[in-house]
């Protein structure tokens, strides 16, 4: 029987920053922002146009879908970036129960890493950070809050202190 925890949060919140620390707990870690960047590379569009693009298109389990398909499913798993209900949903119909971990920063905060992390698909200003963020939202990102098996707020706290909370949860 697998162990699966999801993660989730706005852009910035530092999800990836909590799946890794799970990934070294033993887990094998997941992207659902890797199947988009990656449709978003095969499609010749951004990130963001992806996002939206294979949800319309495909439905809200497309890349959910998408990313199962080189999941194994006998093992511990981390996955990183689900936006929606229907992603968890699409989750718990192959592995069962999936713990939820929901993370949560300021906007301030979620702004300053993303302005300062490089990534290609970042905002450039902030209204595209708030932009980002309704579209995030209206993927379902804030239903995902009240599904939430665990909240772990991350704001300027160090490093020690996550892995510490992490730790509690798995």
């Amino acid at each position: 029987m697998s162990r699966v925890i999801a993660v989730a949060g706005l852009p910035g919140s530092g999800k990836t920053t909590i799946a890794k620390i799970i990934e070294r707990r033993g887990y094998d870690y997941y992207s659902l922002g890797d199947v988009v960047r990656a449709e978003a590379q095969r499609a010749g569009t951004s990130p963001d146009r992806a996002a939206v693009a294979l949800r319309l298109e495909k439905g809200k389990r497309a890349v959910a879908h998408a990313l199962l398909k080189n999941v194994q499913t006998n093992t511990k798993i981390v996955i990183d970036g689900v936006r929606s209900l229907e992603e968890v949903e699409a989750l718990e119909e192959v592995f069962g129960n999936v713990t939820l971990i929901y993370v949560v920063a300021s906007r301030r905060t979620r702004y300053r890493r993303l302005a300062g992390r490089g990534r290609g698909d970042d905002p450039a200003t902030y209204s595209q950070f708030l932009m980002r963020d309704i579209r995030e939202l209206r993927f379902g990102l804030a239903d995902l809050l009240a599904r939430a098996d665990y909240i772990l707020v991350n704001e300027e706290k160090p490093m020690e202190e996550l892995e510490k909370e992490v730790d509690k949860i798995t």
